[in-house]
């Protein structure tokens, strides 16, 4: 029979399965802030779109990749290959976000009708593409190890390398479309990159805690699962939809806060790279103060910091320094938030095992995608309306009226709404001290099931 340390031992990540792992993080990520930073810029000032539809367009085509996230994720749940239950989802899902990436930033030349039909269809079959990646890739993080600091791990250092493909996107995407004068050739360099991290992880990473389920997953049973019976998950998928719809706001705003009120559009490249390595930052603090003062009491601070830090950035007029510091500070809270509140979505896939019995990994992260999508939705919409209503028009000398609530749209609103994040996370209980008794029943529970090992 194994001993408890030669047990633990089995359960330590290998620096090899470590990097594979997190190589995707960074290359899916790559693609990910390419389409959240850049496409609707891309749409308005390139392809000749109105920003009233391509509001509209975001938000229909994430609202239905929402819905279909949580049939996705039922289909995981319910897979079982000899090639695994997470890996054949993302070999796949590989190949199609490559191909629907390629195709968001073509320019064909069509009719303004036939530009908006051919928007509406690659972006909902590049929506759908990524989240058969997406689910699965995170779901992959509770199957690689038992361990629940280990499992802290798997999820902190990928997430803080997810940054890093932020970063990648921020500071290289536009010098690479000047290079190749267009979308096309800088859109394919990065497709290239993503997909080979995604090979790395696809073929480098081994599902080693695969738990089989009792009963089949079912549509009822996530509803069930979510509404009744994961009330930590509920209040920890609300405030980070808060969050990240917020930030969706806030971010679609930046290229056009540069542009126009600053008319600093030169220096966004360096902005997207400050503000994400403090980013970086962020995500690095996690395991230090989550440590110090808990991960609930982390997640708040990092709501608090980022929130403040919007409204007072109102009061910078047109200060460049001001702007880039105080967007530094954000950027830092931010990165606080991303990863703690990532790490506690692996304590929730516990926490409705041991109040179940049926593990659900898939359901927990399809959660996850699908108040991500809805965020980005609500936060894309309200970009593209609120530009409409402010009386945008691309390329030229914007009316003080438009220039007034760009900065309100990028400053005090977002930090408003961020702030209303802090109320689910003050009733969420799923502390350190309840997870670890509740990840010790639930492995006694496994160790019964299971024939003792000789």
């Amino acid at each position: 029979m194994l001993t408890s340390a030669s047990a633990k031992n089995s359960d330590k990540v290998s620096l090899k399965t470590l990097i594979s792992y997190s190589l995707s993080s960074y290359g899916m990520n790559v693609i990910y802030n390419l389409t959240a930073v850049y496409l609707m810029f891309f749409y308005t000032d390139s392809f000749g779109l109105n920003a009233l539809a391509v509001g509209t367009l975001l938000m229909v085509a994430r609202v239905i990749d929402a819905v279909v996230d949580i049939f996705i994720g039922i289909a995981v749940d319910n897979t079982n290959t000899r090639w695994g239950k997470f890996r054949p989802y993302m070999f796949i899902g590989a190949f199609l976000v490559t191909l629907t990436t390629l195709a968001l930033f073509l320019s064909p030349d069509l009719s303004s009708a036939g530009k908006l039909v051919y928007a509406y269809v690659t972006y909902i079959a590049w929506s759908i593409s990524y989240s058969i990646l997406d689910i699965p890739y995170w779901s992959l993080s509770a199957a690689i190890t038992k361990d629940a600091a280990e499992r802290t791990k798997v999820v902190t250092v990928p997430r803080t390398v997810a940054s890093a493909g932020l970063w990648t996107v921020n500071v290289v995407a536009l010098p690479l479309v000047y290079f190749f004068n267009g979308w096309a050739g800088a859109v394919a360099v990065l497709c290239g990159l993503f997909f080979v991290c995604m090979m790395f992880t696809v073929f480098g990473v081994k599902e080693r805690y695969v738990v089989p389920r009792h009963e089949k997953q079912t549509l009822k049973g996530v509803l069930r699962l979510f509404f009744f019976e994961n009330r930590p998950l509920r209040l920890l998928i609300i405030s980070f939809f808060i969050i990240e719809m917020t930030a969706n706001i806030r971010n679609a705003f930046t290229l056009y806060y540069f542009k126009y009120n600053l008319g600093a559009e030169a220096f966004i490249p360096l902005f997207k790279g400050l503000t994400v390595g403090f980013q970086i930052a962020g995500n690095v603090a996690v395991p230090f103060t989550a440590k110090w003062i808990g991960k609930k009491s982390t997640s708040i601070a990092g709501v608090l910091i980022t929130s403040i830090s919007m409204v007072a950035l109102y009061f910078c007029g047109n200060s460049i320094s001001l702007v880039f510091i105080l967007s530094c500070i954000i950027s830092f809270g931010v990165g606080l938030n991303y990863v703690v509140m990532s790490t506690m979505l692996a304590d929730c896939v516990d926490y409705g095992e041991w109040k179940t019995g049926n593990r659900s990994e898939g359901m927990v992260f399809s959660a996850n995608v699908f108040r991500a999508k809805l965020a980005a939705a609500i936060g894309s919409a309200v970009g593209g309306y609120a530009l409409a209503l402010a009386g945008y028009q691309p390329n030229i000398v914007q009316t003080n009226t438009t220039l007034t609530w760009l900065s309100l749209l990028f400053t005090i609103i977002p930090g408003i709404l961020t702030f209303l994040a802090v109320g689910p996370m003050k009733n969420y209980e799923l502390t350190e001290t309840m997870n670890s008794k509740i990840v010790q029943e639930v492995r006694a529970r496994r160790e019964q099931a299971e024939p003792s090992l000789q």
